[in-house]
């Protein structure tokens, strides 16, 4: 039997004037190398890093920015965050250093504690594949382009020529 999944919401906000430094960091370590810290946590479904902007509002002042990280992972959601302490500690306290009350990634249980101060309740998950992992999601991705490729090559030819192709393409594979 597969594990179950479970999802996490945490939502911590940025100190002020730091916005951007959180920004960049994310870029630093998730954008810039092309993988994710994510991918390398076993039990990883489907995970997000993000500053938040709020939505401007007449009247309201003083509103901060936060930063979120959302994860659908094998339960229990815990060891998953430990796994994720462990492999991307250095990236983790990069961005959310900037965050308020932060006590960075070395120290195990202050981690733990400011992660639950900051999470939020999930009433459920949207996760479209529970029993996927962040690799499978990835292959499946890929393959979805290829045969778009290879549909968008492939228009025009006749049968013949359309299987021909076809058995090529999936040869190579």
């Amino acid at each position: 039997m597969r594990a179950a999944t479970e999802a996490l919401v945490l939502l911590a906000r940025v100190r002020a004037g730091e916005e951007d430094d959180a920004r960049q960091a994310i870029a630093d370590h998730w954008e810039r190398t092309g993988t994710s810290p994510f991918a390398a946590v076993p039990g990883t479904h489907l995970a997000r890093l993000q500053v938040l902007r709020p939505p401007a509002r007449r009247g309201r002042r003083g509103t901060r920015e936060h930063v979120l990280l959302a994860a659908d992972a094998d339960a229990p959601v815990r060891a998953w965050l430990e796994r994720l302490r462990a492999a991307a500690g250095p990236q983790l306290d990069a961005v959310l250093g900037h965050c308020a009350f932060y006590p960075g990634a070395a120290e195990r249980a202050a981690f733990g504690r400011w992660i639950e101060r900051n999470r939020l309740e999930v009433g459920f998950s949207v996760i479209g594949s529970p029993d996927a992992t962040l690799s499978d999601v990835s292959d499946a991705l890929a393959l979805q382009a290829a045969l778009g490729a290879f549909a968008e090559r492939t228009q025009r030819m006749d049968p013949a020529a359309l299987h021909a192709a076809w058995r090529e393409w999936r040869n190579g594979r």
